[in-house]
């Protein structure tokens, strides 16, 4: 039987304000070192994960039949014949919804918060046909509730995760369809992977971060955008988040600026890349406030991808 202990480290983790559970590595299970421990260290013990949202953000927000919660802003007209999606893997609903809206993005918000590990989301779409449901499911309802034209279109398609909703992620990159059909990816404290062993030294595993590899040269030569930011917490047995970004800064042979920046809320930038449409923003911080900062300021950088703006 396992030790408490164990269990506490293999259990889900949950964090005050934003309810962001712990990330899991999800790596190949080829790595030389194994599968790695599933989750950082515990920070702080709260409720279970939102699934509704009770903020006050102006905007209709309702719930899909499949779970996943709606937000449509008020600046976006009814009568619209285009519009541009967002589509934000893990995290309560209301929280994602604020930092949207405080963005000032005019476009449709899609949360799909399974709380739990990696796999909770890696899982459910490494069936290619339930993004695809979840798109046409939300074009639809957006009809039926009259919040776009009767023959609007989505236009942009544009993802983004915290924490451990990196899985989907991983999983949607993997079909080439959906690579091509998304404009943009912001990356919010997400993306971790297994390590292999090279020359004595543990190594980001390049298995796992292949597509996010693409995705990043395709974004410096300025056909997608993707936007990184990660704190420098230490999960231990896997990569954390700064060690992914330095692997794809590495693979576009990009190199980091070191800066002095204020960032929002307490948050501090330590440094930067900016190259073509390849942007990340290292943020200085090891505890799991430091992590979930990222998921409570998102606004200071949706404004960044490929989406319309209110005016």
């Amino acid at each position: 039987m396992r030790s408490l202990l164990a269990i506490l480290i293999l259990a889900c983790i949950t964090i005050v304000s934003g309810c962001a559970t712990g990330p899991s590595a999800g790596g190949s299970q080829r790595s030389s070192l194994g599968n790695p421990s599933p989750a950082p260290p515990a920070t702080q013990s709260a409720p279970p994960v939102a699934t509704t949202s009770q903020n006050s953000v102006p905007g209709l927000t309702f719930k899909l039949a499949t779970g996943e919660m709606v937000f449509v802003p008020d600046s976006l007209p009814p009568s619209a014949m285009v519009f541009d999606l967002v589509v934000h893997f893990h995290g309560a609903p209301d929280v994602v919804q604020r930092e949207f809206a405080a963005a000032g993005l005019r476009a449709v918000l899609v949360t799909v918060n399974y709380g739990g590990l990696s796999g909770s989301y890696e899982r459910p779409f490494n069936d290619p046909q339930r993004f695809r449901t979840l798109l046409d499911d939300t074009l639809a309802e957006l009809k039926s509730r009259q919040r776009v034209a009767e023959t609007a279109q989505r236009r942009r398609l544009c993802v983004s995760s915290f924490s451990a909703g990196f899985g989907a992620v991983r999983a949607l990159l993997k079909v080439p369809d959906y690579f091509a059909l998304i404009d943009g990816l912001y990356l919010a404290d997400t993306v971790y992977a297994g390590y292999v062993e090279e020359d004595g030294q543990h190594r980001v595993n390049p298995e796992d971060m292949t597509d996010f590899r693409r995705f990043a040269a395709e974004a410096v030569a300025g056909r997608k955008t993707m936007i990184i930011t990660h704190s420098y917490l230490e999960p231990g047995t896997y990569a954390g988040t700064h060690e992914t970004a330095d692997d794809l800064i590495a693979f576009v042979q990009a190199k980091r600026q070191p800066v002095d920046e204020p960032g929002p809320a307490a948050m501090h930038i330590i440094s930067r890349v900016d190259q073509g449409n390849f942007f990340v923003r290292g943020c200085d911080g090891k505890t799991g406030e430091d992590h979930l900062a990222h998921l409570r300021n998102m606004r200071f950088w949706y404004g960044m991808l490929p989406v319309e703006q209110s005016r």
